[in-house]
């Protein structure tokens, strides 16, 4: 049932890029990890050939951008949750729906570029939530924060 599964909730993982609308996720993830006394996976991917860098170097650049968010998120919340920094290389939607797999709850954030330009461009987290092995919460953006503000979509594989 579902129900027994949510009780659980081990595993929250969150995927985290340079957009404000990771990081505001990032801190709904944090804060709904230390609600629920839940591990908080923070996951950032890099594809081969991006911005021209080498493997470790954009690695470390991504790891010291995760914990710099998750220092400053720690000044608005009341103790910092369990945390596990991953940076992992390959493509966006294939990681996080990896990721779905040992997750209780998969949060992500949204760029807001509208349907058409989404369209083109394409929609992490439209092919996230097709594709995720456990519920995601995907959070707009320009959302005024955290604290009772309820997600733009939810969606829980396990009633499929």
């Amino acid at each position: 049932m579902a129900w027994q599964r949510i009780a659980g909730f081990g595993v929250i993982a969150v995927g985290l890029d340079e957009s404000a609308g990771s990081v505001r996720a990032a801190e709904w993830a944090a804060l709904e990890a230390l609600r629920r006394g839940s591990v908080l996976r923070v996951l950032t991917a890099w594809e081969a050939g991006r911005e021209g860098s080498a493997g470790a170097e954009r690695t470390g650049r991504a790891r010291r951008y995760q914990e710099t968010v998750l220092h400053d998120l720690a000044d608005r919340l009341p103790r910092r949750p369990d945390a596990i920094l991953e940076v992992v290389r390959g493509c966006a939607v294939e990681v996080l729906v990896e990721a779905s797999r040992g997750a209780d709850l998969l949060v992500m954030g949204t760029h807001g570029r509208g349907p058409v330009r989404s369209f083109l461009l394409g929609s992490v987290s439209r092919s996230v939530l097709r594709y995720s092995l456990c519920p995601v919460v995907v959070l707009p953006p320009g959302l005024a924060g955290p604290s009772g503000a309820l997600p733009a979509a939810c969606h829980d594989c396990s009633y499929s």
